[in-house]
């Protein structure tokens, strides 16, 4: 019996590797995208605490300095979480994009595979094919074999 070899399966392969690859750069950009949403989350705490801080201090005496500085962090942290903001959005596109590589190489590779498959059931056909041939032509010997 003959075995099956698919033609294009170096292209499979190399479908394969692409999805792989397109995987890997949809998760590393996952994770750099939550890396931005904690280190947004810790602007925000800090700036929660500075501005407890401030409140515990101003119930006794606070000098204008010192309130001034607590003012310059507090808008400093403001300026922070608004451009992490701007980083998380913007990080959210290239996952957004990484994702939908990802969803076309997917594609790209099911293609080929369900080629491989309608050319694997087509080779399973004419082994069955030649089976029966050969069953016949058996037969055939048999019948005649027997006739003589």
């Amino acid at each position: 019996m003959a075995t099956y070899k698919y033609k294009l399966e170096t292209l499979l392969t190399f479908r394969r590797n692409l999805e792989e690859q397109a995987h890997l750069k949809l998760v590393r950009e996952q994770d750099i995208l939550i890396g931005h949403k904690k280190r947004l989350e810790v602007l925000k705490s800090e700036r929660v605490r500075i501005i407890q801080d401030l409140e515990e201090r101003k119930k006794k005496r606070l000098q204008a300095a010192l309130f001034s500085l607590y003012m310059n962090s507090i808008r400093s942290r403001e300026r922070d979480i608004q451009v992490q903001m701007t980083m998380i959005e913007s990080q959210k596109h290239v996952v957004e994009e990484a994702r939908k590589a990802l969803l076309e190489k997917v594609k790209e590779r099911q293609i080929i595979e369900k080629a491989k498959e309608r050319d694997h059931q087509n080779f399973l056909k004419e082994v069955l094919k030649e089976e029966l041939k050969e069953h016949d032509e058996m037969a055939v010997l048999t019948f005649g074999s027997e006739r003589v």
